[in-house]
């Protein structure tokens, strides 16, 4: 409904393609997946097979290889169609950005070679129980130096993708280190390693389809599959998980919004002889709606923008930005798009309680929106700021 800055043809083309297969297959089936909390198996094939799994893979290796402006539109579109799509979108085209910037050119030559022919998918698998990014995050996950490579023991919760995972990114600490800049390190386990075991499924309010399972891992990891030095994550821009986070909530709030005026222009109310759209009142909270969902656009693709120039302090104040204001208006949006829609809003004939169950994600998700906040203000006054922050735990020997 309102138009994107300016934009490259080879930019649109793919923001176009999403935008399609979101409009015309994705959205007929998010229904489904949400009350089964079912894996959206079939949007991916259509990914797949419109070379959208492969986004962020850089061209060498047969990818798209997509800036972050197309990147953030493309997700954006996506997540109109079926939420739980492009969260675990976002999840899956950010870590192949992880194993471009850590990886070995063997490991890129392998993982991305499969997304490309065969569509595999990688989640990222770094929450855990009793854990929270509001504070200094303390991970649990412990990789034992063994020879070879590492023992991995540890229980990863919200691990979005669940069992339709090929791969898992798993991140955790190496044992005996003192400090999480020496001791945070990552490796890619499959998903068919016998250690590997799901011990809760995922059954939420919101985002059902992303199967975001509780498992466990004790596996051995072979040095080979390790993503980077210890510490190496420290090193490189992680902002790419809260930007897709932005387009993905956003997205949402956009899908509500939409709704909302067709369903204003189109329902008329007995006895009124007009449709609602003639209401001052309906009116009104479009005018709102309508303003909050242009502006939060704006800056997601100021921040994508900004992300593009490589300044690190610059692209955490306005991806911080751009996060937490498109998860509150997501979530705002579908809110007032329910209840504009009166009663007829929490039947599961109409799509608005499904929005709105996901957009409740959206402030939570991290970095959460009081985080983003923090940081905001952090940088605004000229103070240190990270939006995330993780500490070594005591004792390390707990998940031997």
């Amino acid at each position: 409904m309102f138009p994107l800055p300016p934009l490259s043809d080879e930019q649109r083309a793919v923001i176009d393609r999403a935008a399609a297969l979101a409009r015309e297959r994705f959205a007929a089936r998010a229904a489904k997946y949400d009350a089964e909390s079912a894996f959206p198996y079939e949007n991916y094939r259509d990914l797949h097979q419109a070379r959208l799994l492969a986004l962020t893979v850089p061209r060498a290796y047969g990818g798209v290889e997509a800036d972050p402006i197309t990147y953030v539109h493309a997700l954006r579109e996506i997540a109109k169609g079926c939420s739980a799509t492009g969260l675990t979108f976002n999840m899956h085209c950010t870590v192949t950005g992880l194993i471009a910037a850590l990886g070995t050119e063997e490991h890129r030559r392998r993982y991305f070679v499969e997304i490309v022919e065969r569509g595999a998918l990688i989640a990222s698998i770094t929450s855990e129980p009793e854990q929270s990014f509001r504070d200094k995050y303390v991970l649990q996950t412990v990789f034992r130096p063994v020879p070879g490579g590492y023992h991995v023991a540890g229980v990863k919760q919200f691990c979005s993708l669940g069992d339709a995972a090929d791969y898992y990114f798993l991140t955790g600490v190496v044992e005996g280190t003192t400090s999480a800049r020496d001791g945070v390190i990552s490796a890619i386990v499959p998903r068919t390693d016998p250690g590997v075991k799901v011990e809760g499924l995922w059954n939420a309010t919101g985002m059902r389809g992303t199967i975001s399972h509780t498992i466990r891992y004790d596996s051995m990891v072979p040095a080979a599959n390790v993503i980077g030095e210890p510490g190496a994550l420290f090193n490189i821009d992680l902002s790419g998980f809260a930007l897709g986070y932005a387009a993905v909530y956003l997205g949402i709030g956009e899908a509500a919004f939409e709704f909302m005026v067709e369903y204003a222009r189109t329902k008329t109310l007995k006895p009124a002889t007009e449709p609602m759209s003639h209401h001052p009142l309906v009116q009104r909270t479009i005018a709102e709606v309508g303003t909050a969902i242009r502006a939060a656009r704006l800056l997601l693709h100021e921040a994508a923008r900004v992300r593009m120039t490589g300044d690190k302090e610059a692209t955490m104040l306005v991806v911080n930005q751009a996060k937490t204001y498109s998860a509150d208006v997501g979530l705002m949006a579908t809110e007032r798009a329910l209840r504009l829609a009166g009663g007829r809003g929490i039947l599961k004939d109409l799509p608005l309680e499904r929005w709105h169950r996901d957009a409740l994600a959206g402030p939570v998700m991290p970095p959460a929106n009081d985080r983003c906040l923090e940081t905001i203000g952090k940088l605004l006054c000229g103070l240190r700021a990270a939006t995330l922050e993780f500490q070594s735990p005591r004792p390390l020997a707990v998940y031997r």
